[in-house]
């Protein structure tokens, strides 16, 4: 099965127009597309501490804590140890700064293990690996069967009878049911890397107020958008 990579379209604009090039990276770059390398977590060494700090400071119930312990040590104004406030304050703060810690790297581990995942991408002829973080708008891509996709794509052709294939989409939506997508005939005989180094396909949508989700690969959108 190949398809054709493309970014997630989220348009605001009825003016907003974007154009792609199958096999055309130089061209495609122009347009300042994202990139395809998937990122889930919040921290990393630097912006941790700070941000872990604000975000838990926006707790209610911290915030108290924290105007009671700055009150207390102004002996005028309390006669109580800070000691008393400060002790419970920084164990709660710790103890969810160690859980919120351990949560983003178990994301880190995940957005690696994602972006490190092999592809078959048509590069200058021929097929090439890539890690899935270094697919780029306009790439032609390779799939074979039961294989992960971390990027949104257009079904160019199938091995398939009738150039279907068959998707799940569980990890978007929860659906375990498989989905069918069919390509367009004019792409269908596309099955060749010889075919597909040649191919010189172009999209160009102009789009108001729509969204394309990812693995969502019909008819519809290979044509210009009306």
């Amino acid at each position: 099965m190949c398809c054709l990579s493309h970014s997630c379209v989220v348009c605001v604009s009825p003016e907003e127009e974007r154009r792609v090039r199958a096999n055309d990276r130089e061209y495609n770059e122009k347009f300042q597309y994202a990139s395809n390398c998937i990122v889930t977590s919040k921290y990393n060494v630097i912006t941790f501490l700070p941000v872990n700090l604000f975000e838990q400071f926006q707790e209610v119930a911290n915030t108290y804590f924290l105007f009671l312990l700055i009150l207390q040590l102004i002996p005028q104004i309390s006669s109580l140890s800070w000691f008393t406030t400060i002790v419970p304050l920084v164990l709660v703060l710790s103890i969810t700064a160690v859980k919120d810690a351990t949560d983003d790297y178990f994301r880190h581990k995940s957005d690696n293990q994602v972006n490190n995942r092999q592809s078959q991408v048509v590069i200058h002829g021929s097929l090439q690996k890539q890690k899935w973080m270094n697919v780029r708008v306009g790439d032609i891509i390779k799939l074979e069967n039961n294989q992960f996709v971390a990027a949104d794509l257009l079904l160019l052709s199938s091995s398939e009878p009738h150039s279907l294939c068959y998707i799940e989409t569980a990890e978007l939506d929860g659906e375990t049911n498989m989905k069918v997508r069919q390509s367009l005939s004019v792409t269908a005989e596309l099955g060749d890397p010889n075919s597909l180094a040649s191919f010189d396909g172009r999209k160009s949508l102009s789009i108001g107020l729509c969204v394309f989700h990812t693995s969502e690969v019909s008819r519809s959108t290979l044509q210009p958008s009306t």
